[in-house]
């Protein structure tokens, strides 16, 4: 048979070289887009260490392909070792999403169903709660179970090896917070439960189940469960910031303690390799994905947030524990995946990730900046004060203390507002976030504009009745009344929230503190002769006296919980 003649008309050496030109131009185009995006992420996050001072590693991958991979700041700073992508770090909450594939997995086996009580499984659990809880409950925060995290125990026991029983002990007793399924808390202490099952089911420790079910699996040979006594290669050390902002070593957490909840370490490429299976069957069927990817209440699935940001599906979660503070964010519409693993627990990561994808989507972003405040007449100040509505019950009150202007979110932290415009403050923990005050055609403030992560979003300030039930509902809580500052001294001590976690109180100029373990100083205020309250954070102590007149003990209010504790000194 003769050969295939093809036409000259169709492959002339002109039109040859014109394709070739246009295939060079177009990679020519790409490298130098390519190179241009890696400058501005590149210069972002020198930026975010120099003002945030984030140290850590950061990867960004389009389809599976590395497009920015780097390391900032220190990896141990006492021995100069510098971070690296290779570097290893506790990756905290993100862990959860490897326990929810367990659980995932175990049902496509027949081993469980999610509609199952966790009794089933948990033979020592009590009937009385535990008979309402599924494992559903568990993976989408619905259980009401208490979380353990927030309570004095576990923060002065945190060094100390612990089992999963003295674990489950911790909180299995406890009232429920609410009926199962009627709300959403985050609790760490469902997912405890749920690294329990897998251990009760498959035979196997939490540990071993996911390393050959997960890990070893996908070949992620830079991720595992973290032991502080064994030697890592390229384990990063953890930090923190003290009261002025300067890095120390972060408390030492025994892993066994977070457990099912928090205890893995991973590196950005491991992340990579993660976020690609989960585009595959090789961990999870379909079906499966699907459960773990739907919202249940408050956008959480199982162990991700599932929301939309930059017009687009963003997949998330982030993780915090000592020393560390992780995010993984995956926009699945655009095959686009933004690992930051930070070694120091005070980093904002989810700001920088946010700025990642900004980037990689062209959108505005905010860069790290360090403002000064100009001179302005606090009398202004008063325009500003009242109740904003962020959402249904979710306010942000905005009010005036020795002629300055502070923030604070119901529940939250409050932070001090500094001038940078007419109308225009910047917070002091961040100064990229701001809050612009919107007035109406009379001059008068209507709404505040919060501007942070380069989104805009409006908050109306309360007006007439509503807002005075609300602010009067406030004042009651924050009211300082007149008493002796001789009384003061009568409630100076140490108390014992837990062992090992005490609160001290002390005066000082006519003035009464408080300072729990490990945290800063705070002055407290008093509501009454017994009861005080904070201001940096929304919390208030009542003081116990016994017929004797003695101070035997007080109770912290905090959280939603009432915690007592005894006075030892």
């Amino acid at each position: 048979m003769s050969e295939p003649q093809f036409s000259s008309r169709f492959f002339s050496a002109e039109k040859i070289a014109f394709f070739v030109l246009i295939f060079l131009l177009f990679v020519l185009f790409a490298n130098t887009q390519g190179k241009e995006l890696k400058q501005e992420m590149d210069g972002y996050l020198k930026a975010c260490h120099e003002i945030w001072k984030f140290h850590g590693a950061t990867l960004v991958a389009k389809n599976g392909e590395v497009i920015f991979k780097n390391g900032y700041g220190m990896a141990n700073i006492e021995l100069g070792v510098p971070n690296t992508p290779e570097m290893k770090f506790q990756i905290g909450s993100i862990t959860k999403q490897f326990t929810a594939t367990a659980i995932l997995q175990l049902q496509e086996k027949g081993l469980l169903s999610l509609d199952d009580l966790i009794t089933k499984y948990l033979h020592e659990y009590p009937e009385e709660t535990g008979n309402k809880i599924t494992i559903h409950h568990l993976l989408s925060h619905t259980s009401g179970i208490p979380n353990y995290t927030d309570m004095p125990d576990i923060m002065s026991q945190k060094s100390l090896p612990v089992t999963v029983d003295e674990l489950l002990a911790i909180f299995k007793d406890k009232p429920l917070d609410f009926e199962p399924g009627e709300k959403y808390k985050y609790s760490n202490s469902g997912y405890v439960v749920l690294g329990a099952i897998i251990e009760a089911i498959s035979g196997k420790s939490y540990e071993e189940y996911i390393r050959e079910n997960i890990f070893e699996t996908l070949k992620m040979s830079n991720s595992g469960y973290d032991h502080r006594d064994r030697i890592i290669k390229n384990r990063a050390a953890g930090y923190t910031q003290d009261e002025k902002g300067e890095l120390r070593n972060a408390d030492f957490v025994h892993m066994s303690a977070p457990y099912a909840a928090g205890a893995l370490y991973s590196t950005v490429d491991d992340m990579l390799i993660w976020d690609q299976a989960l585009y595959t069957e090789k961990i999870l069927k379909k079906s499966s994905q699907e459960k773990m990817f739907t919202p249940v209440l408050k956008n959480y699935g199982y162990g991700w947030v599932i929301e939309e940001k930059y017009a687009r599906p963003h997949i998330w979660h982030n993780g915090g524990i000592d020393g560390f503070h992780t995010t993984f964010d995956r926009w699945v519409s655009d095959s686009v995946c933004v690992v930051v693993l930070s070694n120091n627990d005070n980093a904002p990561v989810e700001n920088i990730a946010s700025g990642l994808a900004a980037i990689m989507f062209d959108q505005p972003y905010d860069v790290p900046v360090i403002k000064t405040p100009i001179e302005v007449d606090p009398k202004i100040f008063a325009d500003y004060e009242g109740a904003y509505e962020i959402a249904e019950d979710d306010y942000r009150f905005v009010d005036i203390e020795d002629t300055a202007l502070y923030s604070q979110r119901g529940g939250s932290v409050r932070f001090r507002l500094y001038p940078e415009a007419e109308d225009k403050f910047y917070f002091e923990h961040d100064h990229t976030v701001t809050l612009i005050f919107v007035r109406d055609q009379n001059g008068e403030v209507i709404k505040h504009i919060i501007h942070q992560q380069g989104e805009d979003k409006p908050a109306e300030k309360l007006q007439g009745e509503q807002a005075e039930k609300i602010l009067t509902d406030r004042k009651a809580k924050t009211q300082v009344a007149e008493v002796d500052p001789k009384i003061f001294e009568r409630y100076v001590g140490e108390y014992q929230l837990a062992p090992g976690f005490i609160l001290t109180v002390r005066t000082r100029d006519n003035r009464i503190f408080t300072q729990a373990t490990g945290q800063q100083e705070a002055e407290i205020f008093p509501h009454s002769e017994t009861e005080f309250f904070l201001k940096v954070v929304d919390a208030q102590i009542t003081f116990v006296i016994d017929e004797n007149g003695s101070i035997t003990s007080l109770i912290l209010h905090q959280g939603g919980q009432d915690m007592p504790a005894e006075k030892i000194k």
